[in-house]
């Protein structure tokens, strides 16, 4: 592939798996056509959210740790209209996703197996519930040039856009509301209408992020802020073939699980008060005024290499199965009786130290020291956290092989992306797509004649009434 430039457009994206993405991309003035088509109106808003390559810190911000993901070009669109009946009429360019009609009548409370149209609602009903508003009936047009099962965060991208086309609907104004910072914890709370426990980096990095930078997003409170990534830094983004919904499996809540009960079991041996209360990593450390790298130590000293049954777990912490089961499972996790503790917990901490070390090498230019920390991350994703598979291992492997100063999976794992950081000198490996932070910052336009059609940026669409990301 010849790059001539740093960064290139979502159009021009070389594919390796062509089946991977089975929606066309579109430009505005079709996807109004086909709205129309589809609903015998025009759109009254388009919504576009962007996906998300999280560049380091996998698997800490359900711990409370910071991550450093950025914006991508490939986004999920939402087209609407209001319509007089109790009901959401939901259509997808992509014709592997069915239409489906949801009745408000159905009171849809969450789903443990979701289709793609729950996400809709996961975004749709916290919207509603946030400004204590009754629904109307929606004409919903979905189009994704995100690929789903990627890690590329396809279905929080939906939830965002869902949340927003919803308020902007029901209210006719957006972010005068209901702020950024506060749109994105919501948005972050609803996707568990759908079983995942996520942390909000997602959500937040779509929401939130600034066209030309990656950022720098930490937790509780929520905290951003956009980090410089050195001009010779440039992302590639390989798709490993294999595909996860992370929603659909328990693979994801079980390490949220481990996680947290290796905070408990922690916060108890070392006699914290309220350690019951105490959830995340991120919490023990804080209450034990430790930073990331010595709790390193700290889980060392606490915690055993070896596998935690169910029982062991009982023991230690001095509670009941029943309260277990409530207070430390998950709806999807009822099922689990072994724990491997010390080995999430360590992945945690050094994880956390790597994306301090990241940022600081982003400061300093030092893309030598990115890419080592980048593959010091799979490396403890394959081996402690055990969230990576076969064929994200040979992407890595072959990217290292090829030239790249690191690599890692990004997003979820067990499928899905892996990102690789090259030197902009080197640009000949096959990949999904080449990537540089794309914006996230939302507004709303009107109707202008000199705005192109075309999507050339995240900020170039235009709409009787557009609400960009």
């Amino acid at each position: 592939m010849n790059i001539s430039s740093k960064y290139q457009s979502f159009q021009s994206f070389q594919f390796l798996k062509k089946s991977i993405l089975t929606s066309a991309i579109m430009d505005v003035d079709e996807l109004k056509d086909e709205f129309r088509q589809r609903f015998n109106c025009s759109a009254k808003y388009i919504v576009r959210c962007p996906g998300r390559v999280n560049l380091i810190g996998e698997h800490i911000d359900y711990s409370g740790y910071g991550v450093l993901p950025m914006a991508i070009s490939a986004s999920t669109y939402i087209l609407a209209s209001l319509h007089d009946t109790n009901e959401i009429v939901f259509q997808n360019i992509n014709t592997a996703f069915r239409a489906h009609t949801y009745k408000f009548c159905d009171n849809w409370i969450g789903s443990k197996k979701p289709e793609w149209f729950h996400y809709f609602l996961c975004g749709w009903k916290g919207v509603l519930r946030r400004l204590n508003m009754l629904p109307k009936g929606m004409n919903v047009l979905v189009h994704g040039t995100i690929p789903t099962g990627a890690g590329l965060s396809s279905s929080s991208s939906l939830v965002c856009a869902a949340a927003l086309v919803t308020l902007a609907l029901h209210t006719g104004r957006d972010f005068d509301i209901i702020n950024k910072t506060e749109f994105a914890e919501l948005c972050a709370e609803v996707e568990r209408y759908v079983g995942v426990e996520g942390g909000g980096m997602d959500q937040a990095i779509e929401i939130l992020a600034n066209e030309g930078s990656a950022m720098l997003i930490d937790f509780n409170p929520l905290r951003f802020a956009p980090v410089t990534l050195p001009e010779n830094a440039l992302f590639a983004v390989i798709h490993s073939g294999e595909a996860l919904n992370k929603a659909a499996t328990s693979q994801y809540n079980e390490r949220v699980v481990e996680c947290r009960l290796a905070a408990q079991i922690i916060a108890k041996v070392c006699e914290l008060e309220s350690w019951k209360e105490i959830r995340t990593l991120g919490e023990v450390a804080q209450r034990l005024q430790k930073t990331a790298q010595e709790m390193i130590v700290v889980v060392e000293e606490v915690l055993s290499d070896h596998v935690y049954t169910k029982d062991n777990a009982l023991s230690l912490l001095g509670i009941s199965n029943e309260n277990f089961n409530q207070t430390i499972l998950s709806a999807n996790t009822q099922h689990m009786e072994t724990f491997k503790l010390a080995q999430r917990a360590k992945h945690v901490y050094m994880e956390a130290d790597r994306v301090r070390l990241f940022h600081e090498a982003c400061k300093s230019g030092n893309v030598e020291e990115m890419g080592k920390l980048m593959t010091e991350s799979h490396n403890s994703c394959k081996e402690l956290f055990e969230c990576s598979c076969n064929k994200l291992d040979e992407v890595v492997e072959n990217c290292l092989r090829n030239g790249a100063l690191g690599a890692r999976l990004t997003g979820a794992g067990w499928g899905g992306c892996a990102v690789a950081l090259f030197d902009i000198k080197q640009s000949d490996l096959e990949v999904l797509f080449w990537s540089g932070p794309a914006s996230g910052k939302p507004q709303t336009k009107t109707r202008k004649k000199e705005i192109n059609n075309k999507v050339k940026s995240i900020s170039e669409i235009k709409e009787k009434n557009f609400l960009n990301w």
